[in-house]
């Protein structure tokens, strides 16, 4: 199963990024744009006991509000 289409279960899923693994850092004066990286509270398993492997980074980042 590729590691995208693999589920964690609700209870499982990390409450910063929602099991994604991966936040998105805002854009600021230095930076031109918005950009992914990797979430700090489960350290890119997407999962809250930060077992299994990093997830896979989101293809294109949704429009900052």
């Amino acid at each position: 199963m590729a590691q995208h289409d693999r589920q964690i279960p609700e209870k499982d899923r990390c409450r910063t990024c929602t099991g994604s693994g991966w936040t998105l850092w805002p854009a600021d004066e230095l930076s031109q744009s918005a950009k992914w990286v990797v979430c700090r509270e489960c350290n890119g398993t997407g999962r809250t006991d930060r077992k299994g492997r990093k997830r896979l980074k989101p293809d294109e980042a949704p429009e900052p509000n």
